[in-house]
């Protein structure tokens, strides 16, 4: 597996973004939403964000985005975040994953990141078990305020 660096003028990688973020929140993201992600994503490429296609004998299999934070006070000690993962459709199930994972955690240790997160969205439970499969374990909850939203208990009972 290969990690090639995504350009920020790729209509592919917005295409498939969309695709992902459609698949693990439920619903495609606003283009205005998306366009200032990018932005904003883009803007540290190569720096401390990471943006890769994962290529797979030729073929882009999906796409991966890492990040790598010095930590406080030592900044000696850095912190690796796999904060986006997306393979795609017609690869999963065949070890495509895996290998792009590995490669992944691969460079972010080769960078000197000590701990390594996967980030996974609420209700994500095949992504949940896919990193657990990585050898991951869940180590804290995340959770988000978020004023006005009902929680998805309260909107099963008022059905």
């Amino acid at each position: 597996m290969e990690l090639e660096y995504v350009s920020g003028e790729d209509k592919k990688f917005r295409d498939w973004l969309r695709r992902y973020r459609e698949e693990t929140v439920g619903e495609p993201p606003p283009d205005e939403w998306l366009d200032a992600y990018l932005k904003h994503i883009f803007l540290e490429q190569g720096k401390n964000r990471h943006i890769w296609w994962g290529v797979d004998a030729g073929k882009k299999v999906g796409f991966a985005v890492a990040i790598l934070t010095p930590q406080a006070p030592d900044k000696s000690k850095v912190q690796g975040m796999v904060a986006e993962f997306f393979i795609y459709p017609e690869y999963r199930r065949e070890g495509v994953g895996r290998r792009l994972a590995e490669a992944v955690i691969a460079f972010l240790h080769e960078r000197g990141a000590n701990d390594i997160h996967a980030s996974v969205t609420a209700g994500n439970v095949r992504g949940l078990r896919f990193w657990e499969a990585c050898s991951f374990q869940i180590s804290r909850y995340v959770l988000v305020h978020r004023p006005g939203l009902k929680l998805q208990e309260e909107e099963e009972e008022e059905l």
